[in-house]
């Protein structure tokens, strides 16, 4: 199995990132005939090193005819021995600061290393530079430019690679209501049994719909996998099946990477389809240029902005927007947890607003009707939302807001509403 690392510079619009993210490319080949065999060396001295065994260094003049086999005109380079020097460091001896750099970029090398004739990865390359694929990846990214910049921001404070800002587009084209057949629910398509100290669900509230809090979250376990595999190709592999599901592949078969497992079939069809298909995509924005296409660009001045209101109230969306004169669907778009349109009953929650009204809702907050306490009424055959409403006492209205359906709204048997109770 052949393995080539090259680097490039890129960057985001006008802001340069990270410094090994500006070096990097997820999975560059360069595979004309001027690049010998013997050029690999590097790649073996990069194993070397993380493996903690000291090669003997080529010569200055070697390194620098590895350089040149590159058409002068080309803006690829191939990785050079002084690249690798923070892969190993002593933690005794270096500032935090120093040390985190380091790490970050041990972690852009792990995430690049990558078969040259993976078959699967060179077809979605193919694939997605057809007519139909361009048209596809451009409209994802243009559909995920609302939650690109905090996806780069967060990824950026976690020193994790930051081509893993696309991974989205392969599990839910950046759709915060896609699901699956599976129930995997939101952009980052967590399932409900994945999301234990990560994301709250409940009858109110389902954080995985929410593409920034599910972000925070996504973040954390891919953080996880990849300090448990200390392998992002694994890492990734493991954001889709389970790291149990991997690590128990990886000990009944005795490989030690992906491709390994990829190759043998022990992965299932979407696992071994998964990790290829991200680094097509990765490989085709990050280095659109050499390609010759374009993609949709998205800076830090495009992420959306808010302002934060805690409430201990069951406050009602509906009524906050109209009270502050605001269309209903931008409090929809900053709260999508709130699965029943309000903030859970008696409990602590944070609603967002439009960046530059925080003072404005704490004030209407405080004139707002809200329910002493709430009842549960289930559907049965005959029952109306008016004649529901009059056995409890409240609006049509009321029953509506607390279950965010509207007025003329077929009630299906056996479904459970919830009475808000206004004393």
């Amino acid at each position: 199995m052949r393995y080539h690392l090259i680097r490039k510079g890129y960057a985001y619009g006008d802001r340069k990132l990270s410094d090994c993210a500006d070096r990097y490319s997820p999975v560059r080949f360069y595979r004309d005939s001027h690049i010998k065999p013997r050029y690999l060396c590097i790649v073996a001295i990069f194993l070397f090193v993380t493996l903690g065994v000291y090669p003997t260094a080529d010569t200055e003049q070697e390194q620098q005819q590895q350089k040149d086999t590159l058409s002068p005109d080309s803006s690829l380079q191939l990785a050079s021995v002084e690249d690798f020097h923070a892969v190993e460091i002593n933690k005794d001896t270096v500032s935090p600061e120093e040390l985190s750099q380091s790490v970050a970029l041990h972690t852009e090398l792990e995430l690049f290393l990558t078969p040259v004739e993976q078959e699967d990865l060179q077809k979605y390359l193919k694939e997605f530079q057809s007519n139909f694929g361009i048209q596809w990846l451009t409209n994802t990214l243009e559909a995920g430019a609302p939650y690109r910049p905090y996806i780069r921001q967060k990824l950026e404070e976690a020193g994790l690679p930051m081509a893993l800002e696309y991974l989205p587009v392969i599990e839910s084209e950046y759709k915060t209501t896609a699901k699956s057949r599976s129930g995997a629910l939101g952009m980052w398509q967590f399932m409900e049994n994945s999301i234990d100290g990560l994301l709250m669900k409940n009858d109110w509230v389902d954080e995985r719909l929410d593409p920034w809090k599910s972000t925070d979250a996504a973040i954390k376990k891919l953080q996880d996998n990849y300090n448990w595999f200390q392998d992002w190709s694994l890492a990734l592999a493991a954001y889709n099946a389970g790291a149990g599901a991997i690590n128990r592949l990886l000990v009944r078969y005795d490989m030690k990477n992906y491709w390994e497992l990829a190759e043998s079939n022990k992965l299932s069809t979407q696992t071994e389809l998964y990790v290829p298909k991200f680094l097509a995509v990765a490989e085709l924005v990050l280095n659109e240029e050499q390609y010759g296409l374009t993609f949709p660009k998205v800076t830090a001045e495009d992420a959306v902005q808010w302002d934060e209101v805690v409430t201990e109230k069951s406050v009602s969306l509906n009524a906050l927007a109209q009270a502050m004169n605001l269309d209903l669907s931008i409090l929809e778009f900053l709260n999508p947890a709130l699965l029943r349109g309000r903030t859970p009953p008696l409990t602590r929650y944070t609603i967002r607003v439009p960046r530059g009204t925080k003072e404005e809702a704490e004030e209407v907050m405080k004139t707002l009707k809200v329910p002493s306490r709430e009842e549960t009424y289930t559907v049965v055959k005959g029952d109306t939302l008016w004649g529901i409403s009059r056995r409890f006492g409240v609006t049509v209205d009321d029953i509506c807001d607390a279950n965010n359906i509207k007025e003329n709204a077929i009630l299906s048997i056996g479904k459970v509403l919830y009475i808000p109770i206004i004393e």
